[in-house]
Formats: C-alpha cells, structure tokens, sequence
C-alpha cells in the first residue's frame, strides 16, 4: 500500500523544503492546542499535534529534526521506478485529491503496473491517512478481504521464509 507516495524521481530540494518547514515551527509550543493551530487546525493540525511530547517548558517534537531530514535524503536522490515495476504482489495506491504527486506520475505508476488498484479520497490533502481515517481504514481492510486467497498464502509463505531466514 502507498499512501500519497511514488515511485518519484530525483528531487534534492525535499530534504531542505522540509528542514526549513520543520524550523519554521515555534517550539516549544506553549500547549497542544497551540500547536494543533499552528500546524493546520482540524484533524492535520490535531493529528500532527498527537505526535508532540509535553516537556517542562512545553510542546516538543518527539523525533529528532537532523534524523528526519536525513531519513528523507535517500527517498530524493534517486527515482524508485525500477522498483516499481518490479513489485509482484496486490498493491493499493492512495493517492490524495490535492496530492503532492503528479497526476502524470500516478499515470505512469498504473501504465506500469496496471493491475494496481488506485483509490483517491475526496477533499483530502497530503495528510489524508489525518483527514480521513476511517475511510482510509475502511479502503484498505477492503482492499486486503479482497485480495485473492493464493496471493495472500503466497504473502505469507514469503513472509515465513523471510523470518526463517533471519
């Protein structure tokens, strides 16, 4: 399952784009509610306002700003199209309404892979799995009841033999 991802392409402005975005948060954050605010407001901002821990002089991140923006560097250097194409087993793709992928990409991930089955959520944004969860759940749940039963006992049986492995 991708939830609003791709395969992508080389893009190394990401990993400053978003440091630059992460040191524009006033931390500390004097409550979670101020936090929920400055990030959005509604269930994104709640969502993201959920991930802080309360420190004696207020709202922090709980990660590391250097670790994640270097968790990222790897995903911007290169694209994953080989990859993709490569991947053999049922796969879901959500893509958001306002994505941050490009429809041309999304096209080429099906022109690809055409037995992948691609979803959008209406009204949602990047942060979909904190706009609409339930719907989001709901899409997946369906999606793995409805995989055929030799995929799934393939899925498994690779995954036994992965653990056997290690």
């Amino acid at each position: 399952m991708l939830v609003e991802a791709g395969p992508g392409g080389p893009n190394p402005d990401v990993p400053a784009d978003i440091g630059a975005w992460l040191d524009s948060w006033p931390v500390p954050f004097p409550s979670r509610e101020a936090a929920a605010a400055f990030l959005g407001g509604g269930p994104v901002g709640a969502g993201w306002a959920a991930g802080l821990e309360e420190r004696a002089d207020g709202w922090w991140p709980r990660f590391d700003r250097d670790v994640m923006v270097r968790s990222l560097a790897e995903n911007a250097r290169r694209s994953f199209r080989d990859e993709w194409g490569q991947v053999v087993c049922p796969t879901l793709v959500v893509p958001a309404q306002s994505s941050f992928i490009p429809a041309r990409e999304a096209d080429e991930m099906l022109r690809q892979r055409p037995d992948t089955l691609a979803l959008s959520i209406p009204g949602t944004g990047h942060d979909l799995h904190l706009e609409q969860p339930g719907i989001l759940h709901a899409a997946l749940a369906e999606f793995l009841q409805n995989s055929p039963e030799e995929e799934r006992d393939h899925s498994k049986a690779a995954r036994r033999a992965r653990l056997a492995a290690s």
